[in-house]
């Protein structure tokens, strides 16, 4: 018997009601939302396969004194040197992430981003972190403008859907 099912996809993310300024900036990690089982056409294909995928949420004050949040693109959970998700926690931390540790305790720290405009092909402008670096380094320690993650509200991320899986060898 064949039974039909809605694909899964992921959310767009969360909820911001406002386009971020351009700038440098010291950011607050506010959230971080993991989804998994997503399915997504693979690279250069028409095959679809079932990726976990991960996007962060970060907040910060602008020149114009007004509190902004911006997000990270999707990225693939995988902790191979070459994925999006490792080279941007290795920027964040100032070095490589070890294997089997939770990135998630990155929430509430702090970090020094780009933030850039580009506009998609439809016209519509996204702010986008271009650049990411650690709030304390050899040259600067900004780790005491860090702004708590309570003073920007409650984070709202829309997760996808999910469906039952079948598999009983998952352990969550």
């Amino acid at each position: 018997m064949a039974i039909l099912q809605s694909q899964v996809e992921s959310s767009n993310g969360f909820d911001i009601e406002s386009l971020a300024p351009s700038g440098d900036y010291i950011a607050t990690c506010l959230d971080i939302a993991d989804e998994f089982g997503v399915t997504r056409r693979k690279y250069q294909s028409e095959e679809t396969e079932q990726q976990d995928v991960t996007r962060m949420l970060f907040g910060f004050k602008g020149k114009d004194g007004e509190l902004h949040k911006i997000q990270t693109w999707e990225m693939k959970i995988s902790g191979s040197p070459k994925s999006k998700l490792f080279n941007f926690l290795s920027d964040w931390l100032g070095q490589a992430p070890s294997m089997g540790w939770d990135y998630c305790e990155m929430k509430g720290k702090g970090a020094v981003i780009k933030v850039e405009h580009k506009t998609s092909q439809l016209g519509k402008t996204y702010a986008v972190i271009s650049g990411i670096s650690p709030v304390k380094t050899s040259l600067a320690d900004y780790s005491d403008r860090v702004i708590p993650v309570d003073q920007f509200g409650a984070s709202t991320s829309t997760p996808a859907p999910a469906t039952p899986s079948t598999d009983d060898s998952i352990p969550f």
